[in-house]
C-alpha cells in the first residue's frame, strides 16, 4: 500500500498512520520499526499532512455540514416612515369638544362652528 495505490487511498493510510504514531506515545523510529514502515516515509507524510491543514481554511464549519456563505448587499429600506409634521392646530372646548383646524382652513364655518359649540355649552 505504501508504494503504490490511488492517491486518496495512500493519503488515507499514512493518515491513519500519523494519528496512529501520534496517539502511541512511541518515538517516530521505533513507531515505523513495530509496523514496518520506513521512518523517513513516516516523517514526509506527517510534514505534508501538517502543511495540508495549515493551508486549509479555519473554518469550524466544514463541507459536512453544508454550511454556505453568500455575499449580502444592504439596501435602504423600501418604505420610508413619513416625519410627523404639526400641520394643524387642536382647540379642546370646555364640555370635551374637540376641534382640530387643518391648515388651509375656512375662517367662516370655523366661526359659525364655535358659534353653534357655545350655544349648546
Amino acid at each position: 500500500m505504501a508504494d503504490g495505490g490511488h492517491l486518496g487511498d495512500r493519503e488515507h493510510f499514512w493518515r491513519e498512520h500519523v494519528a496512529g504514531w501520534k496517539s502511541s506515545g512511541l518515538s517516530l523510529r521505533l513507531y515505523s520499526e513495530r509496523h514496518g514502515l520506513k521512518t523517513g516515509t513516516l516523517g514526509y507524510w506527517n510534514s505534508r499532512l501538517k502543511a495540508q491543514a495549515a493551508d486549509a481554511p479555519a473554518c469550524s464549519a466544514g463541507p459536512e455540514t453544508g454550511a454556505t456563505f453568500l455575499a449580502v448587499h444592504v439596501a435602504d429600506p423600501a418604505v420610508s416612515v413619513p416625519e410627523l409634521r404639526n400641520e394643524g392646530v387642536e382647540l379642546v372646548l370646555p364640555g370635551g369638544y374637540v376641534v382640530r383646524i387643518g391648515r388651509g382652513f375656512d375662517a367662516m364655518t370655523l366661526d359659525r362652528l364655535l358659534d353653534v359649540v357655545e350655544r349648546r355649552s
